[in-house]
């Protein structure tokens, strides 16, 4: 992850009130993991997994404490590119 994507998260989480403490171990301090996660979206689980679908991009936080990790969908924080200019 560029320090500039970084840059953008962080001030994406701040200008949205995300700095609260930790919610387990009231620490204030958290790590930005260096890189994405996207979580696979499933309509049901009927005919088992499927991969490659719809997916649901984010990043995690770190507590630098206790380890709480907490997600934070990329397209909430407004940092998806609009669905017409993706490939």
């Amino acid at each position: 992850m560029e320090q500039s994507d970084k840059e953008k998260i962080i001030k994406a989480l701040n200008d949205r009130v995300a700095g609260l403490p930790c919610p387990r171990c009231g620490n204030q301090q958290f790590n930005l993991v260096d890189g994405y996660v996207t979580q696979s979206l499933q309509k049901d689980f009927k005919s088992g997994m499927i991969l490659g679908g719809p997916a649901l991009p984010s990043v995690v936080v770190v507590c630098s404490r206790c380890g709480f990790m907490s997600q934070h969908a990329l397209g909430a924080l407004g940092l998806l590119p609009p669905l017409d200019d993706r490939k």
